[in-house]
Formats: structure tokens, sequence, C-alpha cells
């Protein structure tokens, strides 16, 4: 056991118990996923934040690659754009948070608004996916990944567009303007920056818009326009 691990709060075993059920892994080392939710428990040591960080990372890159995998199995005739964008539903900051909720990741009680943000929810997520592998390597995350994406991927044969594109095309066809897009801030580390952008598109009523952040310009205009269309009426969350 890493001083890092322990020197963490006790968590309730009902909520480690449930989440890992949900996950599909149960831990040898029940410290690293006590060690991957940390962040829940403020103020950390410097030594707990680098070590939970570092789980952050090996989930992040592992849950990307089992993701391509997970599709690139389950959609033998998909494009690689379609590909790149079907994994990209799951490895986004909203995607990961969807997830996140339905795994029923514990939560601090009520952080900004109504709970904690995607991004949060995110970071946490990829912690607790990175303890999975580093708990039982890189095979004990596979089984998510390919259920998630035979349950929740495109349906075979339709193309995968993106929602930058969707909504392009849908403003274009229903009021001939195009939506436009805001770079409202950026903030954090340069190794792993935080983008947050505006999308305004017309509406039925006058212009709407979304706001959403990533961890690049292009991927928050993704999400800000996904969470468009969902105002639209276009796509369900």
């Amino acid at each position: 056991m890493t001083g890092a691990e322990a020197s963490l709060p006790s968590l309730p075993e009902d909520d480690l118990a449930a989440l890992q059920e949900a996950l599909g892994h149960r831990f040898a080392r029940i410290e690293l996923l006590r060690l991957a939710l940390s962040l829940l428990y403020p103020p950390l040591t410097p030594e707990t934040a680098v070590a939970r960080q570092r789980l952050e990372f090996l989930g992040d890159a592992a849950w990307n690659y089992a993701l391509a995998v997970a599709a690139f199995e389950e959609h033998p005739e998909a494009s690689p754009g379609d590909l790149t964008r079907l994994r990209a539903l799951w490895s986004s900051s909203t995607g990961l948070a969807q997830l996140a909720r339905r795994l029923g990741i514990p939560t601090a009680d009520e952080p900004p608004p109504l709970g904690p943000s995607d991004r949060a929810l995110a970071e946490l997520l990829e912690a607790v996916l990175g303890a999975v592998v580093q708990d039982g390597g890189f095979e004990a995350v596979r089984p998510l990944a390919a259920r998630l994406i035979a349950e929740d991927g495109a349906v075979p044969g339709r193309p995968v567009v993106d929602a930058k594109s969707t909504l392009q095309m849908l403003t274009q066809s229903r009021a001939g303007r195009l939506p436009t897009y805001r770079l409202i801030g950026r903030w954090g580390p340069p190794h792993h920056p935080t983008f947050r952008v505006q999308v305004t598109a017309p509406g039925p009523d006058g212009d709407v818009h979304a706001e959403a952040e990533g961890t690049s310009r292009q991927s928050a205009e993704q999400e800000a326009a996904r969470l468009l269309l969902q105002l639209l009426g276009h796509l369900t969350p």
C-alpha cells in the first residue's frame, strides 16, 4: 500500500460494492478504487492528488483504446471516420458524465447547481477506469466498453454523423443559417486544458444557445452542438 492509499478516508462499503457491480469488476485492491474517488474528500495531500491524477491519465488512455476495439468489433462495416465519431461519443466529457451517472459513481453532496459538472464526473470516471486497469489489467475494462457500444452504439448500417454536422444540416434546412460558435474561456494546465464554448442556432421561436466544455475546442464544440440538438428536440439525451 502506498502512502497515498494509506491516507485515504473510508467510503461507505455499500457504495463501493454497488459501483464494482456496475463496473463488472471486483477489485483485488479496493484501495485503488478509494484512491480514484479521493477527489470527493478534499483537501487531498499532494501525494494523493498526484496518484489520483495518474489513475485519471491511465483511465483516459485505456478507455479510448477499449472503445476503439469495441467499436471496431461491433461494427465491421463502419468507416474509420464513423468509428472515430462513435468512440468520441463515449470518450467526451458529456459521454463520460452520462456513463458515470448510469454507473452510480458516488459524488459529493450537491456541488455546482444540481450536482457536479460533466467535467468533474468525467474526471472521476476516468480515474475509476484507471483503477480498474491498474487492478485487473486492460482486459478488465474491455467488457464495459463492449457492453456500452453494443447497447448504445450507432445502429448498424446507419452512418454515424457528428453533432456539428447534424446541427449544421438541420439549421440550414430549417432556417437557411449556419450555427455560430464562440469560445468563452480556456483554463487548466497546458497538458490538460479545458475549453468552454457557446453555440447559437436558430430555433422555432428565435435563437437558442448551449454551452459545453471539452479538452479541446473541437470537442467542446461537438458537446455544445449535441446539447443544442437535444434542446431542439432532434436528439434524445
